[in-house]
Parts: C-alpha cells; sequence; structure tokens
C-alpha cells in the first residue's frame, strides 16, 4: 500500500514539474516574440510622457541607457511627448542614480526639463508616474527599455491602467549568457506576474 501510494504521488510531482516547465517554455516563447515587435519610430503615437528604463550605469552613463536616452531624444525632438521621464535608482553604493545620469545626458542636449524617479523597482516606477499623469492624458505613454523587457513592461503598465507603447530601441550587443539571464528573469517576471500581480515581480524583471 505504502509503495502504490508514494508511486502515485511521485506521479504527480513529475506531472507537477511538467506542467510548470511547459508554462515557461510558452512564457520564454511569447517573451522573445514581445521582444522582435516594439514599434518601429514612425509608427510610434503621441502620448503624454516619454519614459526612460533605468539601466546599471555609474557616473558616466553607460552604453545601454545612451542608447535608450537617444532614442527618447528623437522621439521628444519630433513631438511624440512634451515630457520625458527618467528613472532609476543608484546601480552601486555611493554612484548617481540612474534616472539623474540619464536626466543629465537630455538636459545637456536641450531637453528644458526632466522629471526623474529615481526608485529601483520597475513596478513601483510606473506606478508613479501613473500617478504623476494627468486623467485628461488617458495614461498614454512611450517605454523606452531593453527589447527583451517589452513584454513584461506591457503587462506591468497595464495592471497600472497605463497605455504603454514599447517603442524599438538599440540595445547593445550582450553576452550570450547575459542575453539568457535577461530572457530567464522575463520568463520568471511574466509566468510569476500572471499568478500574483505584476506588482510583486520587481525582483524577477527589473
Amino acid at each position: 500500500m505504502f509503495f502504490t501510494v508514494f508511486r502515485w504521488l511521485r506521479r504527480v510531482v513529475y506531472l507537477v514539474v511538467l506542467v510548470v516547465f511547459v508554462y515557461f517554455v510558452v512564457t520564454s516563447v511569447q517573451v522573445v516574440t514581445a521582444s522582435r515587435t516594439p514599434l518601429p519610430f514612425d509608427h510610434v503615437k503621441p502620448a503624454a510622457a516619454i519614459i526612460v528604463i533605468g539601466s546599471p550605469t555609474g557616473s558616466t552613463i553607460s552604453a545601454d541607457l545612451q542608447l535608450r536616452c537617444t532614442q527618447a531624444l528623437s522621439l521628444w525632438r519630433a513631438g511624440r511627448a512634451g515630457t520625458i521621464i527618467t528613472t532609476g535608482a543608484s546601480s552601486a553604493s555611493g554612484a548617481p542614480t540612474e534616472a539623474s545620469v540619464a536626466a543629465a545626458y537630455l538636459e545637456h542636449r536641450g531637453v528644458k526639463r526632466v522629471t526623474m524617479v529615481p526608485l529601483a523597482r520597475i513596478p513601483g516606477q510606473l506606478s508613479f508616474v501613473a500617478q504623476l499623469l494627468p486623467k485628461a492624458s488617458g495614461g498614454r505613454v512611450i517605454l523606452l527599455a531593453d527589447p527583451l523587457q517589452t513584454k513584461w513592461l506591457t503587462d506591468v503598465a497595464a495592471s497600472d491602467s497605463l497605455q504603454a507603447q514599447v517603442a524599438a530601441t538599440p540595445a547593445s550587443k550582450g553576452s550570450f549568457m547575459h542575453d539568457l539571464g535577461t530572457l530567464w528573469g522575463q520568463s520568471i517576471a511574466v509566468g510569476v506576474g500572471r499568478v500574483v500581480g505584476y506588482q510583486n515581480t520587481g525582483w524577477a524583471g527589473g
């Protein structure tokens, strides 16, 4: 009897593991697919704000963050939005915030005023942005981030009643292991977010 129950329980465990594995494989495919579909420049519609999602940086701007800021600057000059918001806390102890580094880069290139949201987790950043925007804006925003974050960012924004367009942004060439780690983190963030809510997935998604 004992061995029969044990075998039954083992099969249940195997089935659960298989279901979870398939679930995250499907989620990973969705993350990769979404990463290839951000809007090209000429398809981005006017919005209330352009949001530059922070990226780890030091006292000088990192390659990834510079690419996002350059795209934000182009969209701002093209009149897609009159406001640029930069996000991100300090990448290391004593370092300037990602938000302030990005803001300084943009202001040096002619943007008169940049709003900074120096918070660490993206769900908190977007929640704060949702409170900043006037209700008349309809929560329309343009997001600039790592292409692999597209799926998760869209879902996080929707959970805060933001209508987000994720604009195509060039990404610096990373190592295979780095990209694989990012993909895994994003797959966990999306997969877990569907179950427990996206506001609780900042630890995995960014």
